[in-house]
């Protein structure tokens, strides 16, 4: 005979709080990314689909880590949505530093691949210095902080 075995598997299961803080996050970063643009050095690889791919990650960012323990204190969640929407930028600029290194790796650029690699960085650290606005600040603190607080909302609301 067969014994079930039932394992904590919180991360798995969909809920309201997931998903509140998942579209939340997507939004801040569609319009993070919307705000961004116009800072953008000219000749930036996949700059023009940088909102689509900031949404993508904070949607996966906010289901993934900032519903991921609704339950406990407004301030926690505060901080929960802000972590996400630090972790959606930094994949964000990582994104875009590996789209760009492949860009100038096909125009025969760098020596090896050590080099190479060791660019996605440097080019990630030109797009996020562009992004250094006020106004990209407020849109992810504001966002961030509404995607944190609804999905502790939602919880509450409609439970697990």
């Amino acid at each position: 005979m067969q014994r079930l075995v039932v394992r904590n598997s919180q991360m798995q299961i969909p809920t309201m709080a997931k998903l509140c803080a998942a579209l939340w996050l997507a939004f801040t970063g569609f319009f993070a990314a919307q705000e961004i643009l116009p800072n953008l050095p000219d000749g930036v690889e996949g700059a023009g689909v940088l909102p689509v791919i900031a949404a993508s990650f904070g949607l996966l960012i906010g289901w993934r880590v900032v519903g991921l323990y609704p339950g406990r204190r407004w301030h926690e969640a505060l901080n929960d949505g802000l972590r996400g929407a630090v972790y959606m930028m930094l994949w964000s600029y990582g994104f875009l530093g590996v789209a760009q290194m492949l860009k100038l790796a096909s125009r025969m650029r760098y020596r090896d691949i050590g080099e190479a690699t060791i660019d996605i960085v440097g080019q990630a650290a030109i797009v996020a210095q562009a992004s250094m606005s006020l106004s990209v600040a407020a849109v992810l603190i504001v966002g961030a902080a509404f995607a944190g607080l609804s999905s502790e909302w939602a919880h509450r609301r409609f439970g697990r």
